[in-house]
């Protein structure tokens, strides 16, 4: 008989795809965020609020990316110092809402043998979170080429699953190294 996974972790999933025609090879800085946004909200006057994840995940999230970028021979750089790349960092969650009903028998003891439904019916509700963790970097000069004034994404990793209510880091660790074993073309 088949069966599923045993452990959420075995659930994981890490996307990584780059444009081929890219050359990661003449660019050697990156500059990133000190935050990960997690949520855009605007208003009904078109007010942008950006919501992040607590320092006290993103940091070690970051630090994380900082060490595979100067595993893979980049160095780190300010804004101010025009770096080749930019790397943007963002973390998405969904909560998946579930219920059944169900309506509960009993035992008339007035009325030998006699079974009939209990009113109300029970609703039990129950939930489960999932996330993904994205990375993208991108050329801030492409942008001068673009009629939308946006930079294409060079790279982009996705490592959907890991961001669980769990706050299993290591498993957040592991999707990011795995982001840059799969992407042997960033290694300088």
């Amino acid at each position: 008989m088949p069966s599923g996974p045993d452990y959420v972790k075995d659930t994981d999933i890490v996307y990584t795809t780059y444009d081929e025609d890219y050359d990661f090879d003449s660019k050697t800085t990156y500059s990133m965020p000190d935050k990960i946004v997690t949520d855009v909200q605007i208003s009904r006057e078109g007010d942008t609020t950006y919501v992040y994840m607590d320092d006290k995940y993103a940091s070690p999230i970051l630090a994380q990316v900082d060490k595979n970028m100067t595993d893979y021979g980049w160095t780190k750089v300010t804004l101010d110092q025009n770096p080749d790349m930019l790397m943007m960092p963002a973390g998405m969650s969904s909560t998946n809402y579930y219920y059944n009903w169900w309506y509960d028998w009993w035992w008339d003891f007035y009325y030998p043998y006699w079974w009939g439904w209990y009113y109300p019916p029970y609703y039990p509700v129950s939930s489960y979170t999932t996330g993904s963790m994205i990375l993208v970097l991108t050329d801030p000069q492409s942008a001068q080429d673009n009629p939308l004034n946006k930079s294409n994404t060079s790279w982009l990793s996705v490592s959907n699953g890991i961001l669980t209510y769990y706050n299993d880091m290591d498993r957040v660790y592991d999707a990011i190294d795995q982001s840059f074993e799969q992407s042997p073309y960033l290694k300088k």
